[in-house]
């Protein structure tokens, strides 16, 4: 890309008229136009000023990164081995905050720096300080999602660590944009939280992930499959669950459970495995038996944060669905005398209409 492409380009990203880029590098906006149209080249004086305006390196502006990059950057790495061998921990500071003023568009050096406070405990003020405006610059230029949210993941830590109340509170938030899962957030909660609001953080994340695991093998099944195979993978949905619940009381966390015992009771009562299919009907009954038995109740698995989900059905009714489904299931007939009965006991105890 030639430079005045480049220039229009840089300057556009970042929303700025030639009005205001002249205003900022003290010539005409007449001046800025014919740098955007190629009849102009800037001062070479102008050009570290047009590489901070522009959040970018002065290489970039030329495209000499890709010639200039690779050498610059063994010799950046050496120099950075050096140092620490020599335990030189001011110096490779230094070293990272030069190598990000030369390049600040290069998003993927701020963690590494950022490392560096929090492996050397450099909490003092002026080192958060200068961590703090890098993300914010990072937080406005940086369009590489992976480089940012691994910035919040580093800062999340760093502020955590300080005396000073406010970043502390920058802390936290940091810690919320970082996505769940994908990016990892849930470890990072021991930074922000403690007591029982981290002891009911991190049962939330359990069970977010095991939900999130069990749907996506449930979701691996498909009618075509053999019923070998579908059973395979509704086994291993239900396992994620057991080993949550324990057999235990676990309410809402029942459901999914539930579901995955009769679709391979069906499966299994359909292949002529009338031994196999009773025992998965029987593992219905004795999780809804739990329901209605006060002491069963009072046994809650202690991976689980909460019995209920606000915002969704109770969970006796949806216990109560999966029960009359199962007797429209035609190859579960053979259970109809123990699904009715259940069925009865389940609305009595819980006065549902």
């Amino acid at each position: 890309m030639a430079l005045k492409d480049q220039l229009k380009e840089l300057r556009a990203a970042r929303g700025m008229t030639q009005e205001t880029v002249a205003e900022e590098l003290g010539v005409s906006s007449q001046t800025v136009s014919k740098w955007e149209r190629g009849l102009l080249s800037p001062d070479i004086s102008l050009l570290p000023k047009i590489a901070i305006l522009y959040q970018c390196s002065i290489d970039s502006l030329f495209q000499m990164n890709a010639v200039r990059g690779i050498e610059h950057r063994k010799e950046f790495e050496a120099r950075i081995l050096e140092l620490s061998a020599q335990e030189d921990w001011v110096g490779v500071y230094q070293a990272w905050i030069q190598e990000i003023d030369l390049n600040p568009d290069r998003y993927s050096n701020y963690p590494a720096v950022m490392k560096h406070v929090v492996r050397r405990q450099l909490f003092d003020r002026e080192h958060i300080r200068q961590m703090l405006a890098l993300a914010d610059r990072a937080e406005l230029y940086c369009s590489d999602d992976d480089v940012l949210y691994e910035i919040y993941r580093v800062m999340v830590e760093l502020c955590s660590h300080s005396s000073n109340p406010l970043v502390k509170e920058k802390a936290k938030a940091y810690y919320h944009k970082i996505p769940r899962l994908c990016h990892s957030r849930e470890i990072y909660a021991k930074f922000v939280m403690e007591g029982n609001e981290y002891r009911r953080q991190i049962q939330e994340n359990i069970l977010y992930l095991i939900d999130l695991t069990e749907c996506s093998v449930r979701q691996m099944v498909s009618a075509e499959m053999p019923p070998e195979e579908q059973i395979f993978f509704y086994r291993k949905a239900a396992a994620l669950y057991e080993t949550v619940l324990d057999d235990r009381y676990g309410g809402f966390y029942d459901v999914p459970l539930i579901c995955n015992y009769v679709h391979i009771s069906s499966l299994l009562s359909r292949m002529g495995c009338d031994g196999e299919a009773s025992l998965y009907v029987n593992r219905v009954i004795e999780i809804l038996e739990r329901h209605i038995s006060k002491t069963e109740r009072d046994r809650i698995s202690p991976l689980l944060f909460s019995s209920a989900a606000p915002g969704h059905a109770s969970t006796e009714r949806m216990c109560l669905q999966i029960l009359n489904n199962m007797l429209q299931d035609d190859d579960l007939s053979e259970y109809e005398d123990s699904i009715r009965n259940m069925i009865s006991r389940y609305t009595t105890f819980f006065s549902i209409i």
